[in-house]
């Protein structure tokens, strides 16, 4: 049992950076061949009114993009479920991430464009 709480003190204890940011102010973030291709506002218990535009591009020419709309939510995701195996590297993801006060709600107050797997985008800058 004490080995157990150890295990998960180390565990959590290493996660206090990347959980920072979504707790501390808003994060966005993009992933790509990542099962998921993804690009996703947030910040936990803090609702705005959030869209966010994810473009999925692939090597061969072809891609779509998945609009949310606005919604007041902590928490937007613009999501495809399933597209990309893990590591396939045959996509580039970039996000738009808006909130209707900015910008009259036409201009993205943040960008991201991943091609990889990596959760990175803004989760260490807070």
């Amino acid at each position: 049992m004490k080995s157990k709480i150890i295990v998960l003190a180390l565990l959590f204890g290493s996660q206090i950076n990347i959980a920072n940011a979504g707790l501390a102010a808003t994060t966005v973030h993009s992933r790509a061949n990542c099962i998921n291709n993804e690009s996703i506002t947030w910040w936990l218990g803090h609702a705005y009114d959030w869209r966010v535009v994810s473009t999925h591009t692939n090597i061969y020419g072809g891609g779509h993009l998945i609009d949310t709309g606005y919604a007041v939510t902590w928490r937007q995701a613009a999501v495809h479920w399933n597209e990309a195996p893990l590591n396939d590297h045959r996509w580039v993801v970039s996000g738009y991430h808006y909130l209707s006060d900015y910008g009259n709600g036409r201009v993205p107050f943040d960008t991201t464009s991943v091609g990889d797997c990596s959760i990175y985008n803004g989760w260490w800058d807070y």
